[in-house]
């Protein structure tokens, strides 16, 4: 078993105004890595009263700021361009709300709305060297304009470096900055593409891998479990190219799904080895 720390705030999401179900990074990556079979996932998070904490598979290490509200978000996919609202927001988490008795060996740092800012991000990593850094940092390049949420890269010289970080093709285009910039954050940089699979950027190196395709219900989460697949498969084996083609079938399975459905037995029920 591994030692995991998880770090960010789950969702309460809606669709065009109608609820959805409940999500979040931190969510999807810690039920998937618990369907891996880690048992000593540790969750730093905040959500309020109407957040369930049976949404987490595995709950025992859960240390949860109450919060008046939980993130609460609205999607408007009807444009073909994902759009989102925050309509409620939890509280902000610390460096000192992470109380280890030792370093973990993989950190998620996963916020959706600047929960876990870049500076305590940094504050952790000097803390924690070394441990193993995964960056799932939507929440750092989302800033609000009164309830619209809009992409704003501002704040990208000031990231920190990371083990593996991730970002869709959607926001790499958004960005408007060029690719060189990102592989810069991160020894290994990974770029999601949806149903056409995911790019893997390593040094000077890079490696394309195709998504299997799949009459797709709900895409929601799915990038959140390639990302805890990858990194948890890649931290195991040193594998990238296993890494990445599990992920890319786990992913793509998990999309058969609506939301918290998709971690399921099925879904995850492939060989977590080569052959």
């Amino acid at each position: 078993m591994t030692d995991i720390l998880v770090i960010g705030n789950p969702t309460i999401d809606f669709i065009q105004g109608q609820y959805f179900g409940p999500g979040g990074p931190i969510v999807y990556v810690s039920n998937s890595l618990s369907m891996l079979g880690e048992k000593k996932i540790n969750i730093v998070t905040s959500f309020g009263e109407d957040f369930s904490i049976e949404n987490f598979t595995d709950n025992i290490n859960l240390f949860r700021l109450r919060s008046d509200l939980t993130n609460k978000f609205d999607f408007d996919f009807l444009s073909g361009i994902r759009k989102i609202h925050a309509i409620e927001y939890g509280q902000k988490i610390k460096i000192t709300d992470v109380k280890l008795d030792k370093s973990p060996e993989i950190i998620y740092i996963s916020p959706v709305l600047n929960e876990f800012s870049i500076c305590e991000t940094k504050l952790l990593m000097k803390k924690f060297k070394k441990s193993f850094f995964v960056g799932m940092p939507q929440g750092w390049i989302r800033k609000l304009l009164g309830e619209k949420v809009k992409i704003n890269f501002s704040d990208i010289e000031n990231f920190p470096f990371f083990d593996v970080l991730f970002f869709s093709e959607e926001e790499i285009l958004n960005s408007n900055l060029p690719l060189e910039k990102f592989k810069k954050l991160a020894k290994i940089l990974v770029i999601t593409r949806g149903d056409k699979g995911s790019s893997v950027y390593m040094g000077p190196e890079s490696f394309d891998f195709s998504s299997k395709k799949m009459n797709p219900i709900s895409s929601i989460g799915a990038g959140d479990i390639f990302a805890s697949i990858f990194s948890h498969t890649l931290f195991h084996s040193n594998d990238l190219i296993f890494a990445s083609e599990l992920a890319n079938k786990i992913a793509a399975k998990s999309t058969m799904y609506k939301g918290l459905q998709s971690i399921n037995s099925d879904v995850f029920k492939i060989p977590t080895k080569r052959k």
